[in-house]
């Protein structure tokens, strides 16, 4: 990687174009009930989000191989967090739904519903934290007191 590239573009305004095209089918994705791909196109957004992020390249002594790759610990521990527990939860529905008895209708399932609404609450939660986290970067749009949807109303 050691050479530095300086396109003549500002790379901000292509990063804020994808993840907007990117949160607009998260805004489709998350109320059709589809949560992989809501779950998805989160983590698209997330990589999105990490182009400024120096990795640290460590190697062995010895052998000059790569052995580790280290980045922003913490905003890597948080998306972790939501990545274990997602699992566990889709983890949760899968079992509940072996538990249904062929014919039945799964949404009768309590267990299933129970796991299918803790995974709704947490995948919001994700994605408030990657639309919060995309505030700190500096990449989300910038709030003013003046609200143009107010306009039609008169405010």
């Amino acid at each position: 990687m050691g050479k530095t590239i300086s396109p003549d573009k500002d790379t901000g305004w292509g990063v804020i174009y994808r993840l907007n095209n990117l949160f607009n089918e998260v805004e489709t994705l998350a109320p059709s009930g589809d949560y992989n791909s809501w779950n998805y196109k989160l983590d698209r957004i997330w990589s999105n989000l990490l182009y400024r992020e120096d990795l640290e390249i460590i190697r062995d002594e010895e052998t000059n191989e790569i052995t580790s790759i280290k980045y922003d610990e913490e905003a890597f521990e948080i998306k972790n967090f939501f990545d274990m527990r997602i699992a566990r939860l889709k983890k949760e529905m899968r079992e509940a739904s072996r538990k249904t008895p062929e014919g039945r209708d799964i949404l009768l399932n309590k267990e299933y519903i129970h796991a299918k609404n803790k995974l709704y609450k947490l995948i919001t939660l994700k994605d408030i934290w990657l639309r919060k986290y995309m505030q700190s970067l500096g990449l989300y749009l910038k709030e003013i007191e003046y609200n143009p949807a107010g306009a039609m109303w008169g405010k």
